[in-house]
């Protein structure tokens, strides 16, 4: 029985290493195809030998995601190729058509490299050395043709939740840290206060350094304005004596010394 069980533990296993990622596999029915695969396979000189022959196939986007080549390699994080395929030409201000995020927004997140939740400038550092619009943005809430929903954001909007460095980087490379979304009127600095790990760092980065103005709305919406009392009530809930309360504790002392009411 033994064997048994291990036997089919073995052909599972073999056939997961066969499996084609999903990704690549959306691009099965374009031109693009061997490109994705050698782009999967992060080999480098394939993918040279393929965008030299068919330069316009950096330009194809998949039907299912919408993702081109240059996409992909960021979705699956082959450094290499993403590093390759802009040499070669890659647009690094793509806008995915069914999402209408940039490439730069996408790469505004923590990756799975070298494990969870990492941290990776290397791909927003190459594509603004390579010209990327730090300032593009999607004004608006909307709903793409096949029904998903995406949220109204920006290059900074992404990385204020996230990184400190990050943040740096694209306000070092012209990015705003003071523009609205249309939509609501949310802001980067809005943005950081629904940020994950190391936030505190990020709110105190954009009140002290970046002076922010702290008592105006950080939100308007169609039946409530919220401002940044709201924002720390509903998303610095810590337990009394943690690292995190006491870290609250120190930021609504900071805004009450700059006027910010929290009474009532």
């Amino acid at each position: 029985m033994k064997k048994y069980i291990v036997c089919i533990i073995i052909c599972l296993s073999i056939a997961s290493c066969g499996q084609e990622n999903k990704n690549v596999a959306f691009f099965k029915n374009t031109e693009a195809y061997d490109l994705a695969k050698a782009v999967e396979n992060d080999d480098l000189q394939e993918i040279e030998n393929i965008v030299t022959k068919n330069p316009k196939l950096l330009d194809v986007s998949n039907p299912i995601s919408g993702s081109n080549v240059l996409s992909l390699s960021l979705f699956i994080e082959n450094y290499s190729s993403f590093k390759k395929l802009l040499e070669l030409g890659a647009n690094p201000n793509f806008i995915n058509p069914f999402s209408k995020r940039s490439i730069l927004i996408d790469a505004c997140k923590f990756y799975s490299k070298p494990k969870p939740y990492t941290v990776d400038l290397r791909y927003i550092k190459l594509l603004i050395k390579n010209k990327a619009n730090v300032n593009y943005t999607i004004e608006n809430d909307f709903i793409d043709i096949k029904g998903n929903h995406y949220m109204a954001t920006s290059p900074l909007m992404e990385a204020s939740k996230l990184d400190l460095e990050m943040v740096k980087i694209l306000i070092n490379s012209g990015a705003d840290p003071y523009k609205k979304l249309q939509q609501n009127q949310s802001s980067p600095f809005s943005s950081s206060l629904q940020g994950f790990k190391n936030r505190f760092k990020i709110i105190n980065y954009y009140i002290d350094s970046l002076k922010v103005e702290i008592k105006e709305p950080l939100y308007i919406g169609k039946k409530d304005t919220i401002f940044i009392q709201d924002f720390i009530k509903k998303y610095f809930s810590y337990e009394i004596g943690t690292e995190g309360y006491i870290n609250t504790q120190t930021l609504i002392k900071k805004l009450e010394d700059k006027g910010v009411i929290f009474q009532n």
